[in-house]
């Protein structure tokens, strides 16, 4: 696409900026004119969604080939030189993908990671769809979804690494889309690409399985879905997803159900706290990108008491699709801290709505301001936030500690390793012992294979 098509909108947002910084109540006097190039023009909007996606890509290109792996990563990357059906933390699937991406994109950082970078630029394209279907009367909505799904922080940032939660978002937001398409066409065989989807997700991380209760959920909540109760298709795409499950139960069953254990055994906590609830829902309004999380929120009260029955409907199904894995974890935190990544799968449905509370806000004469100045806020917030990850991972221009700076656990991992071999070689060693399997797996990556880390 030539930069040149991208101009207005960027001149737009550009003419917002000058005029808040020169004389905020001339800022506030012009901003409906000035948003409405942006939120209510789909040319426009068509044109900065690409432009987005496209900068995004080669950012993610350049940070995938320069930067080292975490250890994360590395301990993955092990798995894929070890096929199999399951491991002690995790099933199978992101070994596979990482198999795979290296098969095509070489033995690389960028090739471990090269599959996670695609699907994150194709995740526009997924949100796009589904906002599409859900809500079909106007063109905004899902051109509003696939802009901040480019502004959401933890998408932009996570989804590039090679770890099980790409591979979980790949399959989850599949079948929320068959679930979409499901909704508009109400034709039976898209419960089979329902199940496809959720077997997939199930082999890459166990918190596939919040897809089950909701869609109960959404059979309980929408009058139009209660007569999949007596078809066939749900109970079919439910074994479909059994089907595809059942290779890592089986796994499990053989080896003592070592990651059944160990994921589910989180939830058997009994010691009850309040200090881990600010971190998880701070860092996930945060991580999502604090405008979107507003949206967000507004895009459930108008699941609750829209004033649009259509928009309602296709909202309430977005809400019963996050509820049940919200829920868990907000309980979760009751006892226990909530890693980051671990909401990620709700995030799709969450733009959407976010998208949608957009779109009828600015229909609303009430709200319209609040919503314009929310909806074009998320454009800074978002791309600050992620430019600052990035710019600090490439170049550092941050004196930060390690212990502060996440960003430094992609550098050091290759000339660690060379250090180590110089000593190990000098000391006439014929192997090197860890005490962990992070530094183990960094070592057996980035180390020579002629002496073994175990």
């Amino acid at each position: 696409m030539h930069v040149a098509r991208c101009l207005p909108f960027l001149q737009v947002v550009g003419q917002i900026v000058q005029l808040a910084a020169r004389d905020k109540g001339s800022a506030f006097r012009h901003i409906e004119p000035m948003t409405h190039a942006i939120l209510s023009d789909p040319r426009v909007l068509r044109r900065g969604v690409i432009a987005m996606v496209c900068g995004l890509l080669a950012v993610q290109v350049l940070a995938a080939a320069r930067l080292e792996l975490m250890f994360d990563e590395a301990y993955y990357r092990l798995w894929a030189e070890h096929l199999a059906w399951g491991y002690y933390d995790h099933p199978p699937l992101v070994a596979l993908w990482i198999r795979l991406s290296m098969l095509v994109f070489g033995d690389t950082e960028f090739g471990a990671r090269a599959l996670g970078v695609l699907a994150t630029g194709l995740g526009a394209a997924a949100v796009f769809a589904i906002a599409r279907d859900l809500f079909p009367r106007d063109a905004m909505t899902p051109l509003i979804a696939a802009a901040f799904w480019c502004l959401t922080p933890l998408i932009q940032v996570g989804a590039m690494l090679a770890t099980p939660d790409t591979p979980l978002m790949v399959g989850w937001t599949t079948a929320v889309w068959a679930l979409a398409r499901l909704y508009r066409t109400g034709q039976w065989g898209w419960w089979i690409v329902v199940g496809g989807a959720a077997g997939v997700a199930l082999e890459a991380k166990y918190t596939a399985l919040f897809l089950g209760p909701g869609i109960v959920a959404a059979l309980l909540v929408l009058p139009s879905w209660r007569h999949w109760w007596r078809h066939p298709a749900p109970y079919s795409g439910g074994v479909v997803a059994g089907l595809l499950f059942a290779p890592n139960i089986a796994w499990n069953a053989a080896h003592g159900w070592q990651t059944f254990v160990k994921q589910f055994g989180r939830a058997g906590e009994t010691e009850w706290t309040l200090r881990f609830v600010g971190e998880f829902i701070g860092g996930q309004f945060g991580l999502m990108n604090p405008a979107l999380a507003i949206l967000a929120g507004y895009g459930v009260v108008g699941a609750v008491r829209g004033a649009d029955a259509e928009r309602r409907a296709a909202s309430r199904l977005l809400v019963c699709l996050v509820a049940p894995l919200l829920l868990f974890f907000l309980s979760h935190s009751l006892h226990d801290r909530v890693q980051p990544n671990w909401m990620a799968p709700a995030y799709p449905a969450l733009i959407v709505l976010a998208a949608a509370a957009t779109v009828a806000g600015l229909g609303d004469a009430r709200r319209a301001r609040a919503t314009q100045m929310t909806a074009l806020a998320a454009a800074p917030i978002g791309v600050a936030a992620i430019a600052v990850v990035y710019l600090q991972a490439l170049v550092t221009p941050l004196p930060l500690k390690p212990q502060a700076d996440p960003t430094s656990l992609f550098a050091g991992w290759r000339g660690l390793a060379s250090d180590l071999d110089a000593l190990a070689a000098r000391e006439g060693a014929a192997l090197v012992l860890t005490q962990s399997y992070a530094l183990t797996s960094l070592l057996r990556v980035y180390g020579p294979a002629a002496r073994p880390v175990i």
